[in-house]
Protein backbone atom coordinates (compact mmCIF):
# COMPACT_ATOMS: atom_id res chain seq x y z
CA UNK A 1 0.00 0.00 0.00
CA UNK A 2 0.91 3.16 -0.72
CA UNK A 3 1.64 6.08 2.08
CA UNK A 4 1.80 9.21 0.88
CA UNK A 5 -0.89 11.05 -0.66
CA UNK A 6 -0.15 10.33 -3.91
CA UNK A 7 -0.65 6.50 -3.68
CA UNK A 8 0.94 4.02 -5.62
CA UNK A 9 -1.27 3.23 -8.81
CA UNK A 10 0.62 -0.40 -9.27
CA UNK A 11 0.21 -1.72 -6.29
CA UNK A 12 3.47 -3.62 -4.18
CA UNK A 13 5.73 -5.22 -5.84
CA UNK A 14 7.93 -7.92 -5.01
CA UNK A 15 11.30 -7.21 -3.86
CA UNK A 16 14.41 -9.13 -4.54
CA UNK A 17 17.46 -8.73 -2.81
CA UNK A 18 19.07 -7.45 -5.87
CA UNK A 19 16.23 -5.09 -6.86
CA UNK A 20 16.82 -3.73 -2.84
CA UNK A 21 20.16 -3.88 -3.58
CA UNK A 22 19.98 -1.67 -6.70
CA UNK A 23 17.67 0.72 -4.35
CA UNK A 24 19.90 1.15 -1.76
CA UNK A 25 23.24 1.68 -4.04
CA UNK A 26 20.93 4.55 -5.75
CA UNK A 27 20.31 6.17 -2.55
CA UNK A 28 23.80 5.75 -1.06
CA UNK A 29 25.40 7.77 -4.23
CA UNK A 30 22.38 10.23 -4.54
CA UNK A 31 23.17 10.78 -0.66
CA UNK A 32 26.95 11.18 -1.34
CA UNK A 33 26.69 13.22 -4.15
CA UNK A 34 24.46 15.93 -2.44
CA UNK A 35 27.06 16.03 0.63
CA UNK A 36 29.77 16.93 -1.50
CA UNK A 37 27.59 20.08 -2.39
CA UNK A 38 26.25 18.79 -5.58
CA UNK A 39 22.21 20.29 -6.42
CA UNK A 40 19.78 17.47 -6.55
CA UNK A 41 19.39 17.95 -10.27
CA UNK A 42 23.00 18.17 -10.96
CA UNK A 43 22.93 14.24 -9.07
CA UNK A 44 20.81 12.68 -10.96
CA UNK A 45 21.82 14.05 -13.98
CA UNK A 46 25.50 12.40 -13.42
CA UNK A 47 23.55 9.01 -11.88
CA UNK A 48 21.59 9.24 -14.98
CA UNK A 49 24.94 9.10 -16.92
CA UNK A 50 26.21 6.33 -14.73
CA UNK A 51 23.42 3.90 -15.70
CA UNK A 52 20.82 3.26 -18.16
CA UNK A 53 18.65 0.42 -16.13
CA UNK A 54 16.28 1.17 -13.30
CA UNK A 55 17.91 4.14 -12.11
CA UNK A 56 17.08 5.96 -15.44
CA UNK A 57 13.68 5.40 -14.65
CA UNK A 58 13.86 6.43 -11.29
CA UNK A 59 15.84 9.80 -12.57
CA UNK A 60 13.10 10.08 -15.21
CA UNK A 61 10.20 9.62 -12.46
CA UNK A 62 12.25 11.74 -9.57
CA UNK A 63 12.64 14.57 -12.17
CA UNK A 64 8.97 14.96 -13.53
CA UNK A 65 7.35 14.64 -9.03
CA UNK A 66 10.24 17.71 -8.52
CA UNK A 67 9.20 19.40 -11.27
CA UNK A 68 5.95 19.34 -10.28
CA UNK A 69 6.25 20.61 -7.16
CA UNK A 70 6.75 16.83 -4.63
CA UNK A 71 9.41 16.83 -2.80
CA UNK A 72 12.00 13.47 -3.16
CA UNK A 73 10.27 11.24 -0.51
CA UNK A 74 7.07 11.46 -2.93
CA UNK A 75 9.13 11.02 -5.79
CA UNK A 76 10.58 7.76 -4.32
CA UNK A 77 6.94 6.62 -3.62
CA UNK A 78 6.36 6.76 -7.10
CA UNK A 79 9.35 4.60 -8.11
CA UNK A 80 7.95 1.91 -5.68
CA UNK A 81 10.86 2.46 -3.38
CA UNK A 82 10.13 0.99 0.37
CA UNK A 83 7.45 2.65 2.63
CA UNK A 84 9.68 2.95 5.40
CA UNK A 85 12.35 4.37 3.33
CA UNK A 86 10.12 7.64 1.92
CA UNK A 87 9.28 8.30 5.32
CA UNK A 88 12.44 8.07 6.47
CA UNK A 89 13.23 10.43 4.09
CA UNK A 90 10.00 13.04 4.90
CA UNK A 91 11.25 12.76 8.41
CA UNK A 92 14.74 14.59 7.53
CA UNK A 93 12.74 17.16 5.95
CA UNK A 94 12.25 18.40 9.12
CA UNK A 95 15.43 17.84 11.44
CA UNK A 96 17.61 18.62 8.49
CA UNK A 97 20.16 16.09 8.15
CA UNK A 98 18.91 15.35 4.60
CA UNK A 99 22.07 13.91 3.30
CA UNK A 100 22.88 11.85 5.99
CA UNK A 101 19.25 10.26 5.72
CA UNK A 102 19.19 9.65 2.53
CA UNK A 103 22.92 8.05 2.37
CA UNK A 104 21.59 5.82 5.98
CA UNK A 105 18.69 4.70 3.88
CA UNK A 106 20.69 3.29 1.03
CA UNK A 107 23.01 1.39 3.16
CA UNK A 108 20.04 -0.30 5.22
CA UNK A 109 18.79 -1.40 1.92
CA UNK A 110 22.16 -2.79 0.93
CA UNK A 111 21.79 -4.44 4.30
CA UNK A 112 18.60 -5.64 3.75
CA UNK A 113 19.71 -7.25 0.31
CA UNK A 114 22.30 -9.25 1.62
CA UNK A 115 20.69 -10.57 4.36
CA UNK A 116 17.80 -11.76 1.77
CA UNK A 117 20.54 -12.95 -0.05
CA UNK A 118 22.01 -14.64 2.55
CA UNK A 119 18.83 -16.47 3.67
CA UNK A 120 18.33 -17.71 0.17
CA UNK A 121 21.81 -19.09 -0.25
CA UNK A 122 20.74 -21.26 3.03
CA UNK A 123 17.52 -22.68 1.52
CA UNK A 124 18.36 -22.66 -1.94
CA UNK A 125 20.10 -26.50 -1.48
CA UNK A 126 17.83 -27.74 0.98
CA UNK A 127 14.78 -26.30 -1.42
CA UNK A 128 16.06 -28.24 -4.16
CA UNK A 129 16.30 -31.39 -2.63
CA UNK A 130 12.81 -31.19 -1.66
CA UNK A 131 11.57 -30.82 -4.64
CA UNK A 132 13.49 -34.22 -5.85
CA UNK A 133 11.91 -35.86 -3.14
CA UNK A 134 8.84 -35.06 -4.03
CA UNK A 135 9.21 -35.98 -7.46
CA UNK A 136 10.59 -39.46 -6.25
CA UNK A 137 7.30 -39.81 -4.43
CA UNK A 138 5.55 -39.32 -7.14
CA UNK A 139 7.40 -41.62 -9.45
CA UNK A 140 6.95 -44.48 -6.71
CA UNK A 141 3.44 -43.99 -6.30
CA UNK A 142 2.52 -43.75 -9.56
CA UNK A 143 5.50 -46.08 -11.42
CA UNK A 144 7.21 -48.26 -8.92
CA UNK A 145 4.38 -49.22 -6.30
CA UNK A 146 1.84 -50.36 -9.46
CA UNK A 147 4.79 -52.55 -10.90
CA UNK A 148 5.42 -54.01 -7.74
CA UNK A 149 1.53 -54.81 -6.86
CA UNK A 150 1.73 -57.02 -10.23
CA UNK A 151 4.33 -59.19 -8.20
CA UNK A 152 2.71 -59.15 -4.34
CA UNK A 153 -0.24 -57.54 -2.81
CA UNK A 154 1.09 -55.24 0.27
CA UNK A 155 -1.57 -56.18 1.66
CA UNK A 156 -0.82 -59.95 2.28
CA UNK A 157 -0.35 -61.02 5.37
CA UNK A 158 2.71 -62.30 4.66
CA UNK A 159 4.59 -58.23 4.18
CA UNK A 160 5.64 -57.26 7.48
CA UNK A 161 2.93 -54.86 9.23
CA UNK A 162 6.04 -52.39 9.16
CA UNK A 163 6.61 -52.68 5.42
CA UNK A 164 2.78 -51.85 4.83
CA UNK A 165 2.82 -48.95 6.81
CA UNK A 166 5.48 -47.68 4.94
CA UNK A 167 4.33 -48.54 1.58
CA UNK A 168 0.90 -46.90 2.37
CA UNK A 169 2.38 -43.98 3.91
CA UNK A 170 4.53 -42.79 0.41
CA UNK A 171 0.77 -44.31 -1.30
CA UNK A 172 -0.94 -41.58 0.09
CA UNK A 173 1.95 -39.03 0.04
CA UNK A 174 1.28 -37.12 -3.08
CA UNK A 175 -2.43 -36.65 -2.31
CA UNK A 176 -1.50 -35.60 1.28
CA UNK A 177 1.09 -33.24 -0.32
CA UNK A 178 -1.08 -31.73 -2.65
CA UNK A 179 -4.08 -31.27 0.12
CA UNK A 180 -1.28 -29.48 2.22
CA UNK A 181 -0.31 -27.45 -0.46
CA UNK A 182 -3.62 -26.14 -1.17
CA UNK A 183 -4.52 -25.39 2.52
CA UNK A 184 -1.44 -23.71 3.10
CA UNK A 185 -2.40 -21.55 0.32
CA UNK A 186 -5.76 -20.82 1.00
CA UNK A 187 -5.29 -20.03 5.12
CA UNK A 188 -2.50 -17.50 3.14
CA UNK A 189 -4.70 -15.78 1.20
CA UNK A 190 -7.35 -15.74 3.94
CA UNK A 191 -5.03 -14.24 6.32
CA UNK A 192 -4.26 -12.08 3.83
CA UNK A 193 -7.66 -10.71 2.70
CA UNK A 194 -8.26 -10.25 6.68
CA UNK A 195 -5.02 -8.18 7.59
CA UNK A 196 -6.08 -6.00 4.69
CA UNK A 197 -9.28 -4.95 6.83
CA UNK A 198 -7.03 -4.26 10.11
CA UNK A 199 -4.93 -1.39 10.89
CA UNK A 200 -1.41 -1.43 10.63
CA UNK A 201 -0.98 -0.93 14.39
CA UNK A 202 -3.40 -3.59 15.32
CA UNK A 203 -1.74 -5.96 12.02
CA UNK A 204 1.99 -4.97 13.78
CA UNK A 205 0.47 -6.04 17.69
CA UNK A 206 -1.34 -9.52 16.66
CA UNK A 207 1.73 -10.11 14.46
CA UNK A 208 4.05 -9.97 17.46
CA UNK A 209 1.58 -11.58 19.50
CA UNK A 210 1.34 -14.63 17.31
CA UNK A 211 5.34 -14.90 16.56
CA UNK A 212 6.66 -14.19 19.78
CA UNK A 213 10.19 -13.28 18.46
CA UNK A 214 11.84 -10.33 19.41
CA UNK A 215 12.95 -9.32 16.11
CA UNK A 216 9.71 -7.28 15.16
CA UNK A 217 10.37 -5.34 18.43
CA UNK A 218 13.76 -4.82 17.86
CA UNK A 219 13.35 -3.74 14.12
CA UNK A 220 10.47 -1.28 14.91
CA UNK A 221 12.18 -0.10 18.29
CA UNK A 222 15.19 0.73 16.23
CA UNK A 223 13.72 2.52 13.38
CA UNK A 224 11.37 4.53 15.50
CA UNK A 225 13.66 5.69 17.90
CA UNK A 226 16.22 6.69 15.94
CA UNK A 227 13.55 8.72 13.65
CA UNK A 228 12.70 10.19 17.20
CA UNK A 229 15.74 11.04 18.09
CA UNK A 230 16.90 13.11 15.10
CA UNK A 231 13.82 15.22 14.83
CA UNK A 232 14.49 15.60 18.74
CA UNK A 233 17.77 16.59 18.12
CA UNK A 234 16.65 18.91 15.46
CA UNK A 235 14.82 20.87 18.09
CA UNK A 236 11.57 19.54 17.68
CA UNK A 237 9.47 19.04 20.68
CA UNK A 238 7.28 15.86 21.36
CA UNK A 239 3.98 17.68 20.29
CA UNK A 240 5.71 18.66 16.99
CA UNK A 241 7.09 14.78 16.50
CA UNK A 242 3.60 13.77 16.63
CA UNK A 243 2.20 16.57 14.48
CA UNK A 244 4.61 15.32 12.07
CA UNK A 245 3.77 11.84 12.41
CA UNK A 246 0.12 12.37 11.89
CA UNK A 247 0.92 13.84 8.41
CA UNK A 248 -0.35 12.52 5.65
CA UNK A 249 3.10 12.28 3.85
CA UNK A 250 3.73 9.74 6.39
CA UNK A 251 3.23 5.91 6.39
CA UNK A 252 -0.15 4.68 6.99
CA UNK A 253 1.56 2.63 10.02
CA UNK A 254 3.38 6.07 11.40
CA UNK A 255 -0.09 8.41 10.96
CA UNK A 256 -2.40 6.14 12.72
CA UNK A 257 0.71 6.14 15.31
CA UNK A 258 0.58 9.45 15.87
CA UNK A 259 -3.23 9.75 16.04
CA UNK A 260 -3.23 6.99 19.17
CA UNK A 261 -0.34 8.73 20.55
CA UNK A 262 -2.17 12.32 20.84
CA UNK A 263 -5.51 10.66 21.41
CA UNK A 264 -3.53 9.24 24.40
CA UNK A 265 -1.67 13.04 25.05
CA UNK A 266 -5.39 14.70 25.09
CA UNK A 267 -6.30 12.00 28.08
CA UNK A 268 -3.20 13.95 30.37
CA UNK A 269 -0.72 11.17 30.06
CA UNK A 270 2.73 11.59 28.71
CA UNK A 271 4.43 10.43 25.96
CA UNK A 272 6.23 7.38 27.24
CA UNK A 273 2.82 6.31 29.25
CA UNK A 274 1.05 6.47 25.33
CA UNK A 275 3.56 3.74 23.89
CA UNK A 276 2.01 1.08 26.07
CA UNK A 277 -0.30 0.99 23.34
CA UNK A 278 2.02 -0.55 20.58
CA UNK A 279 3.14 -4.03 21.83
CA UNK A 280 5.68 -3.60 18.72
CA UNK A 281 7.94 -1.71 20.45
CA UNK A 282 10.31 -2.89 23.30
CA UNK A 283 9.77 -2.17 27.10
CA UNK A 284 13.39 -0.55 26.81
CA UNK A 285 12.39 2.20 24.41
CA UNK A 286 9.14 3.23 27.19
CA UNK A 287 11.99 3.61 29.58
CA UNK A 288 14.42 5.50 27.27
CA UNK A 289 11.53 8.10 26.65
CA UNK A 290 10.81 8.07 30.28
CA UNK A 291 14.23 9.14 31.07
CA UNK A 292 15.17 11.42 28.30
CA UNK A 293 11.67 13.33 29.13
CA UNK A 294 13.35 13.83 32.65
CA UNK A 295 16.99 14.60 31.54
CA UNK A 296 16.47 16.28 28.25
CA UNK A 297 18.40 15.11 26.24
CA UNK A 298 16.03 12.08 25.04
CA UNK A 299 16.96 12.76 20.81
CA UNK A 300 20.66 12.00 22.19
CA UNK A 301 19.59 8.98 24.15
CA UNK A 302 17.33 7.54 21.71
CA UNK A 303 19.44 7.76 18.81
CA UNK A 304 22.50 5.87 21.10
CA UNK A 305 19.34 2.97 21.80
CA UNK A 306 18.80 2.77 18.03
CA UNK A 307 22.23 2.10 17.65
CA UNK A 308 22.01 -0.82 20.61
CA UNK A 309 18.60 -2.33 18.68
CA UNK A 310 20.58 -2.44 15.78
CA UNK A 311 23.08 -4.67 16.93
CA UNK A 312 21.06 -7.03 18.86
CA UNK A 313 18.90 -7.38 15.71
CA UNK A 314 21.83 -8.32 13.59
CA UNK A 315 23.26 -10.75 16.28
CA UNK A 316 20.14 -12.18 16.92
CA UNK A 317 19.57 -12.86 12.70
CA UNK A 318 23.11 -14.35 12.83
CA UNK A 319 22.16 -16.25 15.61
CA UNK A 320 18.86 -17.69 13.71
CA UNK A 321 20.67 -17.87 9.94
CA UNK A 322 23.31 -20.25 12.47
CA UNK A 323 19.99 -22.96 12.69
CA UNK A 324 17.82 -22.50 9.80
CA UNK A 325 20.49 -24.51 7.61
CA UNK A 326 21.43 -27.32 9.91
CA UNK A 327 17.72 -27.74 10.70
CA UNK A 328 16.59 -27.97 7.16
CA UNK A 329 19.35 -30.48 5.76
CA UNK A 330 18.38 -32.87 8.89
CA UNK A 331 14.96 -32.62 7.99
CA UNK A 332 15.77 -33.22 4.34
CA UNK A 333 17.83 -36.26 5.01
CA UNK A 334 14.92 -38.01 7.52
CA UNK A 335 13.03 -37.56 4.18
CA UNK A 336 15.50 -39.15 2.36
CA UNK A 337 16.23 -41.89 4.66
CA UNK A 338 12.01 -42.62 4.57
CA UNK A 339 12.10 -42.53 1.02
CA UNK A 340 15.06 -45.57 0.67
CA UNK A 341 13.58 -47.59 3.51
CA UNK A 342 10.11 -47.04 1.21
CA UNK A 343 12.00 -48.01 -1.58
CA UNK A 344 14.19 -51.32 -0.09
CA UNK A 345 12.10 -52.78 2.42
CA UNK A 346 9.27 -53.65 0.00
CA UNK A 347 11.91 -55.35 -2.03
CA UNK A 348 13.58 -57.37 0.50
CA UNK A 349 10.09 -58.37 1.67
CA UNK A 350 9.23 -59.79 -2.11
CA UNK A 351 12.43 -61.44 -2.53
CA UNK A 352 11.64 -63.20 1.05
CA UNK A 353 8.40 -64.55 -0.46
CA UNK A 354 9.91 -65.77 -3.73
Amino acid sequence: MGIFLKKRTTGISFRTSKHLYKQGLFLSRLGRLLSEGFSLKDSLHFMNTLSKNDSDNWVDTINREVSMGASLSEALVQCEFPDHTCTQLYFALYHGDFNQAITRAGRQLIKQSEKRKKVAAIVQYPIMLIGFIIIMLFTMRYVLIPHIEQITSFQSEGMPLSTRLIVKLVYHAPVGLLSLTVLLVSSIAVLKFISQKESPVFRLNKLVKWMRTPLIKLYWSQYFSYEWGQLLKGSCSLLEVVTIMKSKQSSDLVNEIGQCVEQEMLKGKSFSESLDLFAFLNEEIKEVVRQGETSGKLGYELELYSVSCEEDFDRKMEQIMAWIQPLVFTGVALMIVAIYAALLLPTFSIMDTL
